[in-house]
């Protein structure tokens, strides 16, 4: 067992290592027999095309595969290459993306995109980046993404490091700390980089990432389905619960805001504003008015936005809770009738939805629906 940081041992002396001979075959065997069948697996399988994956990966961050399956169909749909995701509008690549949150994941990649037609010259096909070292010169690549990419569609033996992986190895070595210490990232990346497989790194990096979200998961893991049993040191010792340790994450900033839902009751319209670049929250995504309750309890607009509203004659719908970017939200959704700001973008109710971004708005909305006699 380790429970210090400083008793980290060298990778060459883990009996880990000196089995890799046998632990990276099995765990790559059991990928390719128990593998899940997800669109960009089959996409990638039929088409070659690191599109699919790059797409993929992006949406995957810090996100549920089950949130990201239909946005992933509808984005395809819209933005089936990246010519047409580079020649978007960054309001639809927002909308086609939305409910994923992060949205700041997506302006990277539209940019990306943008980057990759220009030193394409619009040839066919694309000039990908075709290592890790390349992929992260892309904006909205860091390491992990950069890894996955260059393994799966290049070939490149280069090992991603996220938080399955990070769980499955400290369960593997009986490693009782927070698994994302930062001294620990680079152990597992210097670990992962002995033991992966040189001729399928990329379903090597998949085959970790899998057994961390079907087998190896956070709660009760399923140690009697997972093929590399015999070389787990947690399981052997009885210590999957206490290994690894909760992770240190930042404590999530409370705040308060105001959204404010302009409403016609004659023509049952609802508007939403176009934040600002300014904006704290959400900038440059239509949705409702918003305003950030400071300190002193005094709402004031998020960014420089100019919206000749009177919020004192507003209505209260009701308040919901979001968490967004490290903050923890209480939000307070209120009602404006007959406005008229030209800043105001007008639509029918049942316009509005497809036309936010954000499930912070769309909570909102939803006390809206609950409060109107219809």
């Amino acid at each position: 067992m380790i429970n210090d940081i400083k008793d980290i041992p060298e990778i060459k002396s883990l009996p880990l290592h000196k089995k890799r001979a046998r632990f990276t075959p099995a765990l790559v065997n059991w990928y390719q027999s128990e593998k899940r069948s997800l669109p960009w697996r089959e996409l990638w399988q039929r088409h070659s095309d690191p599109y699919h994956i790059w797409i993929s990966e992006i949406m995957l961050q810090q996100t549920l595969i089950t949130a990201v399956l239909p946005a992933y169909k509808r984005f395809l749909d819209v933005f089936p290459d990246v010519n047409t995701l580079a020649q978007a509008d960054e309001h639809d690549v927002r909308l086609a993306c939305r409910g994923l949150g992060y949205y700041r994941r997506f302006r990277f990649m539209h940019e990306a995109a943008k980057k990759l037609m220009v030193s394409s010259d619009h040839s066919q096909p694309i000039a990908w980046p075709r290592s890790f070292k390349d992929w992260k010169q892309l904006p909205g690549i860091g390491d992990y993404t950069a890894a996955a990419i260059a393994s799966i569609a290049f070939n490149e033996a280069v090992p991603v490091v996220d938080g399955n992986v990070e769980r499955v190895f400290c369960r593997l070595l009986d490693i009782r700390l927070a698994p994302n210490l930062p001294k620990l990232k680079k152990f597992f990346f210097a670990l992962n980089q002995e033991l992966i497989c040189q001729n399928d790194p990329g379903d090597y990096n998949q085959a970790v990432m899998e057994l961390g979200q079907t087998v190896c998961t956070k709660q009760n893991p399923n140690c009697s389905a997972c093929p590399l049993q015999w070389s787990c040191m947690a399981y052997k010792n009885n210590s999957q619960a206490i290994a690894p340790q909760t992770k240190h994450n930042a404590k999530l900033k409370e705040l308060s805001l105001k959204l404010y839902i302009p409403f016609k009751a004659k023509t049952s319209q609802i508007a939403l504003i176009k934040r600002p670049a300014s904006a704290r929250f959400l900038k440059e995504t239509w949705g409702f008015p918003t305003a950030i309750v400071g300190d002193n309890g005094k709402a004031c607009w998020d960014g420089e936005q100019r919206v000749d509203i009177n919020r004192k004659s507003s209505k209260l719908l009701g308040q919901v809770s979001h968490a967004i970017t490290n903050h923890k939200l209480s939000i307070e959704a209120r009602l404006l009738t007959d406005e008229t700001s030209k800043a105001l973008r007008w639509l029918n109710m049942d316009e509005v939805e497809g036309q936010l971004v954000s499930n912070l708005d769309r909570k909102a909305l939803r006390l809206l629906q609950k409060a109107l006699p219809f």
